[in-house]
């Protein structure tokens, strides 16, 4: 997110502002302490509404390589923050941790209260041993520093077949093509499945903008040559 195109936003009137501050979904990217600083201040300069919400998604949690950051060091009575543990522990875990002021805070247990009503102590007990044992802390470093690889490794490859695209955090990563639906064409033939970008946006492509597809680089471990030189492919339409 961009301050300028934030205080515009913030001009006309907004509810809340969500935010993904590391490997965000589906470009890749992380947010530094530096842009942090700078919405933040955007925010209070721009915003006199006392009810405007800060709700910040680290959905990837521990496997994402930057270091944390949240607006909230910043504006700690406007920010909710929620860190998920299912990327990087287990989706079967389905348990996240939130973060916020307290009168946010006490209105989500009590909606809670009317559903679920509570996360099974069970489910917390077993995070608490994997954010503490050390053998777990090791599986969960290796796994990070796997991904950061894998990320690098298909970025140099791509770069190879003359695609030029930064690396992401995370497991995705943002590859421009010339034609989403045919780059999705031709990969399918492949046996290669992407994302379209187009369910990303917020609003139809400008005309003469380039498209967009996510690739996710989880499992890519050996073959990134042989996958840079279909993206390359699917990339030119």
């Amino acid at each position: 997110m961009r301050p300028d195109r934030l205080v515009t936003a913030l001009r006309s009137g907004v509810a809340a502002i969500v935010l993904q501050p590391r490997a965000q979904n589906p470009t890749g990217v992380s947010m530094s302490s530096t842009r942090a600083r700078e919405l933040a201040s955007a925010i209070r300069t721009r915003s006199t509404d006392a009810s405007l919400l800060v709700i910040e998604d680290d959905h990837s949690g521990a496997i994402a390589s930057a270091r944390p950051v949240s607006l909230g060091s910043y504006l700690p009575d406007r920010v909710v923050h929620v860190r998920s543990y299912s990327k990087s522990h287990g989706p079967d875990l389905r348990i996240a941790a939130v973060g916020g002021p307290a009168t946010v805070l006490d209105r989500i247990v009590a909606r809670r209260m009317l559903g679920p009503g509570w996360t099974s102590r069970m489910l917390q007990q077993i995070l608490v041993d994997l954010l503490t044992d050390d053998a777990a802390l090791e599986t969960i470093a290796e796994a990070r520093s796997a991904y950061h690889d894998r990320q690098r490794a298909l970025s140099a490859a791509l770069a190879n077949h003359g695609l030029r695209v930064p690396p992401g955090d995370g497991i995705n990563l943002w590859l421009p093509v010339r034609d989403e639906e045919a780059a999705l064409v031709i990969l399918e033939a492949a046996g290669v499945r992407v994302a379209r970008g187009a369910p990303f946006r917020s609003g139809p492509l400008p005309a003469g903008a380039q498209g967009h597809v996510r690739v996710t680089v989880g499992m890519l471990s050996e073959d990134a040559d042989a996958v840079a030189h279909l993206l390359a492919v699917a990339a030119a339409g």
